[in-house]
């Protein structure tokens, strides 16, 4: 395989899906995702702009950063794109109470602010899918899950003891508005639920790998586990159905 020009490192502005796709979390779809937005938008200038495609929080694009490179832009951008999340988790720290003590290090901060956020977008999302749904026990179900999600947000910002976020970070918009252009009726309701149920089952797994308290360690892991029955659900609903799905990837076939 071909690989970009600057060294070893692939070219997001010029990798074709095949070389995306050798980058850790990124899938078929998402590498779609990313053509097609450098496609209608131009190249990608800084770290930044990998937010506004749909499937790419914070936790993967610091895989992004890792094995990939934006060529021809500016490589400190990067900087730029962990500016927000650094500044959240500062904001976090120093909100904690004087007894509270350390959520993990740094890196641990940065994934509950994004687990947090990633929570709440989820949690709109399901509102517009719920709006489209007519049968009752889809209807029901999406509800609880969205109920779920803001749980999740309350608890971990309690765990912070940070103030919610005023406004919805990009990557919550562009969740918020995929979901409004894909989710017409309920097949396409649940198909657009799976993909961010997606991001949250990756983002959770990710948050695990770093070094969180233990009474913050059982609470990302209890979310995690509903994040796992929320795409189970979907999968087999879609399933019994015989409603036509997108292929899911092995690691979320198996965490299914």
């Amino acid at each position: 395989m071909t690989k970009a020009s600057r060294g070893p490192r692939i070219d997001l502005n010029t990798a074709t899906e095949e070389e995306l796709m050798t980058i850790e979390g990124i899938d078929g779809e998402r590498a779609r995702l990313i053509i097609e937005h450098r496609s209608e938008r131009g190249p990608f200038q800084s770290w930044k702009d990998l937010h506004q495609v749909p499937g790419i929080d914070s936790v993967l694009l610091g895989k992004l950063q890792r094995g990939s490179s934006l060529g021809g832009a500016a490589e400190p951008s990067a900087e730029d794109a962990g500016e927000a999340a650094e500044t959240a988790a500062g904001s976090a720290k120093k909100q904690r109470s004087s007894g509270g003590g350390e959520v993990g290090d740094a890196s641990a901060l940065e994934q509950i602010m994004g687990l947090i956020l990633l929570d709440r977008a989820a949690a709109e999302a399901y509102r517009v899918a719920i709006d489209v749904c007519k049968t009752p026990e889809i209807k029901k179900q999406l509800e609880g899950f969205r109920a779920d999600h803001e749980r999740h947000e309350r608890e971990l910002l309690d765990a912070l003891g940070a103030a919610p976020p005023d406004q919805p970070d990009e990557r919550g918009q562009c969740i918020r508005r995929y979901t409004e252009l894909s989710a017409r009726e309920e097949r396409t309701a649940l198909v657009a639920m799976r993909g961010n149920e997606e991001l949250t089952n990756d983002a959770y797994a990710s948050a695990l790998a770093s070094d969180l308290p233990d009474e913050v360690r059982r609470m990302v892991e209890a979310n995690w586990q509903d994040e796992r029955r929320h795409i189970r659900w979907i999968n087999e609903e879609i399933r019994a159905r015989g409603w036509e799905l997108p292929e899911v990837p092995s690691t979320l076939a198996e965490a299914a």
